[in-house]
């Protein structure tokens, strides 16, 4: 390996790098598990006091009690699943996505941010879009029992329209940044694309999932509607999050390289509403093809997220 002048050591395992820690350690350091990688203080005070203040202890603890205390505080139980449902999916990418930036950028405001505005404003906007197709016609062409005309309808009608919507917030950042001229990491506008799919799932799987439960109800089934909503809130976060994340990384790519790079975040946007709008077309009576739909989503945002470290590895080699 030929290292660039200027390298540095890293400071947690001496290992020469381009960057003050290495790959490795940076993973270790910034993952949920990083307490257990880190030297502990000999006081026994100190000692627990590390340890309660760690992500592995807070985190997983939350996750752990949350269930509970929606019950013993009598707050809707749905409502206060479906969001925890999401938030698991957010602490599972949020270490994932900060292992892979050279200079951290801790967005945890944004991320919040991101997840409000888009689970109210987003969630408002692809209702009011889609109820307009709707009372248009696309209905017909969204239940077309042929997946060649279905699949384009979903795309069109449904898969455009909520993609656009997850970018709303991630669009003003953008907009703001580039006023200010300042430059992000592409990977931050993923990890807030990433936080806006959360919110919006979170707020859409509360509607199915009452409706679900009203669907029982009218026709007297046992738990069946409850059962389908149910399930698709376990998944559903993690889909809508890598379609967005797969979208706010070529706004990302555009925001860090300039407007001549604008293909890129609209063949982003485009790919993204196609996994989205197949899925959902393919997903009652095609279930391996969904499946494959999946496949090839998480495939695209890995390797874009993995893309960043492939490049940083080849300025080194």
């Amino acid at each position: 390996m030929h290292l660039l002048p200027g390298t540095n050591r890293c400071v947690q395992c001496g290992d020469t790098v381009d960057e003050v820690l290495c790959d490795t350690c940076r993973s270790q350091r910034n993952g949920i598990f990083s307490i257990a990688y880190r030297r502990l203080p000999q006081n026994s005070l100190l000692y627990l006091f590390s340890i309660i203040k760690s992500r592995l202890f807070l985190g997983l603890l939350l996750f752990a009690i949350v269930p509970i205390l929606l019950g013993d505080l009598h707050l809707n139980v749905v409502d206060g699943m479906m969001v925890y449902f999401s938030l698991f999916w957010f602490f599972i990418f949020q270490p994932i996505m900060t292992a892979q930036m050279a200079m951290p950028f801790r967005s945890i405001v944004l991320d919040i941010a991101a997840y409000v505005f888009t689970g109210i404003v987003g969630v408002l906007f692809a209702l009011a879009v889609e109820s307009f197709w709707i009372g248009h016609g696309a209905n017909l062409l969204l239940n077309s029992s042929y997946l060649l005309i279905s699949a384009p309808a979903y795309i069109i009608f449904i898969g455009l329209t909520e993609e656009f919507a997850k970018q709303i917030f991630v669009l003003l950042l953008f907009t703001v940044n580039r006023v200010q001229k300042k430059v992000w990491n592409p990977l931050v506008y993923m990890m807030i694309g990433i936080s806006s799919g959360l919110g919006f799932s979170a707020v859409e799987n509360i509607s199915y999932v009452e409706h679900g439960i009203t669907f029982d109800v009218l026709h007297k089934t046992i738990g069946l509607g409850t059962i389908t909503a149910l399930t698709r809130a376990l998944y559903t976060p993690f889909l809508h999050a890598i379609w967005a994340g797969i979208v706010a990384y070529g706004l990302g790519i555009v925001a860090h390289r300039g407007y001549r790079d604008w293909h890129l975040a609209v063949g982003a946007f485009l790919l993204a509403a196609m996994f989205h709008g197949f899925y959902d077309a393919s997903l009652r009576a095609h279930g391996g093809l969904s499946v494959l739909d999946v496949a090839l989503s998480y495939l695209v945002f890995l390797s874009l997220l993995l893309n960043n470290r492939r490049q940083r590895s080849s300025l080194v080699d």
